[in-house]
């Protein structure tokens, strides 16, 4: 029972977290944000007291709402901040949250509320995957590369404006468009989260994936909302999603690119996704820049997921393709990244050539991904000690689950 319990409450914190969340705060208003996020947070500890006796409900979703609100009303009955009519409202209307009718709206109004120009975008990135993804602050740290006391600084600086933010104004035209690149950005973060997790025992999050799906299909589907760099990003999260059983072996271990069974891809799913990248490139539909890094980074992921095999992939095309990149969004993976692709395309000496070219940041120059790209392609170029430092560096530095990997290849690379 323990087990399924714990697995229903991840299910709601993770797939439904936002959900509560979004529909609590277009009730009671982003000022009593904290609150909210108290009441919640209350309803979760008694979920699992609850659950664990008599197992989850029919609708943990359901159950949750309800046990939030009516913690809510009664702090603000305490506390005498409430409306006249809450009271009677509380009293009078049952609270079985017919959540399918407006959750869409209400969701994207929320995500739309934390892209208010008035808070600096990296503090709304924080606030909305903390706020209505349930991200935990180290989730955060990892996919912003920043620290864990950054986020909970910018979590407390968005917190202290959303307050201030009238969630149920209507928003329409050019104040919608001009936070569709924020909104991206945090549907972005989301799903790469769940399709290679920053902690925990599993490499994927499924959940966070279809949630993060879920969410880019209505923006592209608002007739507001929609645009190329939308369409984009949705390829790319279908593409990816498509090579989800191949990425993980039967005990939920990672598979390396080169080693994935491509038979078992989802062949529909990447149909899907290449069909929304053509959409996404024959019309700007609003966007006033193409193609996107969306646009850039479905590319690349349709190189992969369509090459008959590892060695047949148009390593050259993808190169090409990682420069624009580059050239688009000056981050150093995509450099890096760059540099393995060209190591495929033209030799190892190629890619690090490239590496020594770069002039990383210290976070990168510290991270096992740096160290494990500089031992793989010197231990192609045949140059088998200064590989196997790296290696071990790189193992040391490493979480759990990548550890495992490149230790595995460290000793398929090294023997002999």
């Amino acid at each position: 029972m323990t087990e399924t319990v714990h697995g229903a409450l991840t299910l709601v914190l993770r797939h439904e977290y936002g959900r509560v969340m979004a529909a609590l705060i277009r009730r009671f208003g982003g000022a009593r944000l904290a609150i909210v996020e108290d009441a919640l947070s209350q309803a979760m500890l008694e979920a699992l007291s609850a659950w664990t006796t008599r197992g989850p409900p029919p609708s943990p979703r359901a159950w949750l709402h309800r046990a939030a609100y009516h913690r809510v009303v009664d702090e603000l009955r305490r506390t005498r901040r409430h409306e006249p009519l809450l009271a009677q409202e509380a009293e009078t209307h049952e609270v079985e949250p017919s959540l399918s009718d407006d959750v869409h709206d209400d969701e994207l109004r929320a995500l739309y509320a934390c892209a208010n120009q008035s808070i600096p975008l990296p503090s709304q990135l924080v606030f909305a995957l903390r706020t209505l993804a349930g991200f935990s602050t180290r989730e955060i740290a990892v996919r912003l590369v920043t620290t864990e006391d950054n986020v909970q600084k910018r979590f407390e600086r968005a917190r202290d404006a959303f307050s201030t933010i009238d969630i149920g104004a209507e928003l329409g035209g050019d104040a919608l468009r001009e936070r569709n690149d924020a909104v991206l950005r945090m549907l972005y973060v989301m799903f790469t989260e769940g399709y290679f997790a920053s902690s925990g025992e599993k490499l994927l999050k499924l959940e966070l994936c279809r949630e993060a799906i879920r969410l880019t299909s209505f923006v592209t589907k608002h007739a507001q909302l929609c645009s190329s760099n939308a369409l984009a990003l949705l390829s790319l999260m279908h593409l990816h999603h498509a090579r989800r059983d191949a990425r993980v072996d039967e005990d939920g271990r990672p598979v390396l690119l080169e080693d994935q069974d491509r038979t078992r891809y989802h062949v529909d799913e990447l149909g899907h996704g290449l069909a929304l990248l053509q959409q996404a490139s024959t019309t700007d539909a609003g966007d006033t820049r193409l193609p996107s890094v969306w646009h850039l980074e479905a590319a690349i992921a349709a190189e992969h997921a369509f090459a008959p095999s590892f060695a047949e992939t148009r390593w050259g095309v993808i190169v090409g393709i990682y420069d624009r990149l580059a050239a688009l969004d000056a981050s150093p993976l995509h450099a890096l990244h760059a540099a393995v692709a060209a190591s495929y395309a033209q030799g190892p000496e190629a890619g690090l050539a490239r590496l020594r070219q770069m002039q990383p940041p210290t976070w990168l120059t510290g991270s096992h991904l740096w160290l494990a790209t500089h031992a793989d392609l010197n231990a192609r170029a045949g140059r088998i000690e200064l590989a196997r430092d790296f290696y071990d560096k790189a193992i040391a530095l490493a979480p759990p689950l990548e550890r495992d990997v490149l230790t595995r290849r460290r000793d398929c690379r090294l023997s002999g």
